[in-house]
């Protein structure tokens, strides 16, 4: 199932499903409100977006960030809807969206880190094309403030484009060519729906994986049990976005980091044959592509290629 692609003079509604959004945050927010409605979309924001939930640590209690969601997507007036950021509790509202609304009104739904949560389960129980995306936000030199990102946003959901151009040299990890559906991203995420309902079926896909403050340990412990749960005896092939636990120099001497994340996933995956692919095209700190989760994709490692196959938009 796909949504219709984006247009100016579309809506896109913005929500808050996980951390909540601070005070000394919100001009990020406004930042990108502002880049957005000069570039013709219009942008609302859900009933609930700046409240707290009784811990402090959400934007508000399960219930109301589940409403938010079901209310973006039976309103027949919003086009997309937008997750401001990730965290951490996502998984709260899972039993509490109504699928069976997603269904009967499908749209383009963003976002990243731990709205990976929301992508996989909502894709596993609609069988909508979801979008792995950086955040709605501008004045930080990231997200929005990409050149990269930003012709990603456009190019991907106005323009229906299929193709995923490098933002910086890629490297070939295991040789090899795959077709399978693009599922992924966050190596947190993907582990926190673990062997519940939610978890996708990754039979012949392509596991795309990304990692925010990852370390060189719970990176280990988390794609052995990708591996124990029989994952990477269904995938087709690995592409790994950028790592910033890995990648930033200043992680890496904080965390007496001395591999890369890619020589893990190799040692991990040391029996099977299939093509690994490292880029820096998604991610957390990073250029971001705009990736439709549930849409089929080729891999090329050795040409150091991705190219969307399938229509994941009308």
């Amino acid at each position: 199932m796909i949504a219709k692609r984006l247009k100016k003079g579309d809506t896109i509604g913005i929500i808050v499903p996980s951390n909540p959004v601070t005070k000394d945050k919100r001009y990020l927010l406004d930042n990108a409100v502002k880049k957005l409605t000069d570039f013709g979309i219009n942008i609302v924001f859900s009933k609930n977006y700046l409240k707290l939930d009784k811990f402090g640590v959400s934007g508000g209690e399960p219930e109301e960030r589940a409403e938010d969601l079901n209310a973006m997507f039976s309103d027949k007036n919003i086009n997309a809807v937008w997750c401001a950021h990730g965290g951490d509790t996502a998984n709260q509202i899972l039993e509490l969206i109504d699928y069976e609304n997603i269904k009967r009104n499908p749209k383009i739904f963003l976002g990243m880190s731990d709205i990976d949560v929301l992508h996989l389960a909502i894709h596993k129980k609609t069988g909508l094309v979801v979008f792995n995306s950086s955040d709605p936000k501008s004045g930080r030199d990231l997200d929005l403030d990409l050149e990269y990102t930003w012709n990603s946003f456009t190019e991907r959901l106005f323009n229906c484009s299929k193709d995923i151009p490098a933002s910086s040299d890629r490297k070939c990890v295991r040789q090899g060519v795959a077709e399978g559906k693009l599922i992924g991203c966050n190596l947190t995420s993907i582990i926190k729906i673990a062997g519940t309902q939610y978890s996708p079926d990754f039979s012949g896909a392509i596991l795309f994986v990304e990692g925010y403050t990852v370390g060189m340990r719970n990176t280990i412990w988390k794609l052995e049990l990708l591996k124990q749960l029989g994952v990477f005896d269904k995938i087709k092939g690995i592409v790994i976005g950028y790592i910033h636990g890995f990648q930033s120099e200043e992680w890496r001497q904080k965390n007496n980091i001395t591999a890369e994340f890619e020589d893990i996933v190799m040692d991990i995956t040391r029996e099977y044959d299939f093509p690994i692919l490292k880029t820096n095209d998604f991610g957390h700190r990073c250029p971001n592509c705009f990736l439709p989760i549930g849409a089929k994709v080729r891999l090329d490692a050795a040409n150091k290629q991705i190219q969307i196959i399938d229509e994941f938009l009308d």
